[in-house]
């Protein structure tokens, strides 16, 4: 399920109006609508608040703890290989180093970016 749905399902099951979740998360009502009907991703700290709001995870908004396409991070200082045992390239060194100095906030949010791409592009969209 994208997020858009899964923010409208979690919305309607608490039975409050798209406005008043707009209100509640200090975004505009055309906004909101654009959240729910996938025009538009919201910022990692609205995605924190829609998680705390509804006492879910991040994660969860964007079907992360459900994916059988989980990733693995990789820490800063270890040798970074993949699971094959294939030496990373330096640019992918150098995404997981940036990954690494990120906020939890932006981790989640990149984690959901790229969940979301990966969906995208499983399913042959662009």
């Amino acid at each position: 399920m994208d997020i858009g749905k899964k923010i409208r399902n979690l919305r309607q099951q608490k039975n409050i109006p798209q406005n008043d979740l707009a209100q509640i998360l200090g975004v505009s009502k055309s906004t909101m609508s654009n959240y729910e009907r996938n025009y538009s991703t919201p910022d990692p700290d609205i995605l924190v608040k829609l998680a705390e709001y509804f006492g879910v995870s991040v994660d969860y908004l964007f079907d992360y703890e459900d994916s059988r396409h989980k990733f693995e991070l990789v820490k800063e200082n270890s040798d970074y290989t993949s699971s094959n045992s294939t030496v990373l390239t330096k640019d992918e060194q150098n995404v997981l180093n940036y990954y690494n100095r990120l906020t939890d906030e932006y981790k989640d949010y990149i984690k959901g970016q790229m969940i979301q791409l990966y969906l995208k592009s499983d399913k042959g969209e662009k």
